[in-house]
């Protein structure tokens, strides 16, 4: 039999008096350090959850991207100082905040796509405006003076969106008809799906007419692009038109769509604006 060996004793509180042991007060001292900490911790966890509430109501939204992100960087910044920190979560709340004041103000439903996608570029990259009093007013007051150019441009950012291989496309003003291609996508094995891009021209088409009529721009979730989107799984090709107020849509399997406006009187609205604001646009008429 093998001799049986003896297993060293790990018995804290027999050894305390022992040179080796540790002692009981470092044993407190330790636990105090540890149950305090963790009690400074949650009294920060829950001056965090404070302040990620106050940003929310400030910029109107239920979730602040990036902001455990800027609060794990703020730790690796401690020994830093503090201006760090705080830029980084300014940038969070702040574009949520510029996003905001311009969907409250209306400035987004005077834009195109292109002009919504070059503000949230401007507003995602380093030289967003901190949101300041006087920033935020100077701001809106030169939106507000160029408020009509800003929605022309929208409509001449239109015009230009649309595709010249048709006759019936004029890239300076609205006849009776465009047409937008492509507005399906075609997939490989002949698969077909109404396209975001598609989508985002119906909307664009749409807005004019929305505005001009003095009405709210629906929502991307409920515009006429989402209507069609809905329209198109539907009905997919059974020939029926989709209709909306200001136009009829007519979609084709190689992925082009005719839209057919119903409104003539607010599409001589858009183009006699257009024409005041760039008068050597437009043709003379006919």
């Amino acid at each position: 039999m093998s001799e049986k060996k003896n297993v060293p004793s790990v018995d804290i509180f027999s050894r305390q008096q022992s040179t080796d042991a540790i002692p009981s007060t470092a044993i407190e001292h330790i636990i105090s350090l540890r149950n305090e900490g963790i009690r400074v911790y949650m009294a920060g966890i829950e001056q965090l959850c404070r302040a990620r509430d106050l940003m929310q109501m400030a910029g109107k939204d239920s979730y602040l991207f990036d902001f455990e992100k800027s609060v794990e960087s703020a730790l690796r910044w401690s020994d830093k100082g503090t201006s760090q920190a705080e830029t980084a979560i300014g940038r969070v709340i702040d574009g949520k905040i510029w996003d905001r004041l311009m969907s409250e103000t209306g400035m987004y439903t005077l834009m195109s796509n292109k002009q919504r996608s070059e503000w949230d570029k401007q507003i995602a990259g380093k030289d967003m405006p901190e949101i300041t009093l006087d920033n935020v007013l100077n701001t809106f007051r030169q939106l507000n003076a160029s408020k009509g150019d800003t929605f022309t441009q929208g409509l001449i950012d239109i015009f230009r969106s649309l595709s010249w291989d048709y006759k019936t496309n004029n890239p300076c003003m609205f006849g009776k008809r465009v047409i937008i291609s492509p507005l399906l996508d075609v997939h490989r094995g002949g698969w077909i799906t109404f396209s975001s891009d598609g989508h985002t021209k119906i909307d664009d088409l749409a807005r004019p007419f929305y505005v001009l009529e003095g009405r709210n721009v629906p929502d991307y979730r409920v515009s006429d692009g989402a209507r069609l989107d809905e329209f198109f799984k539907a009905n997919q090709f059974n020939g029926e038109v989709f209709e909306c107020d200001y136009f009829t849509v007519r979609y084709f399997k190689k992925g082009s769509g005719h839209i057919t406006f119903t409104r003539p009187d607010l599409v001589d609205e858009i183009n006699n604006l257009v024409a005041r604001h760039y008068p050597g646009m437009l043709p003379p008429r006919v």
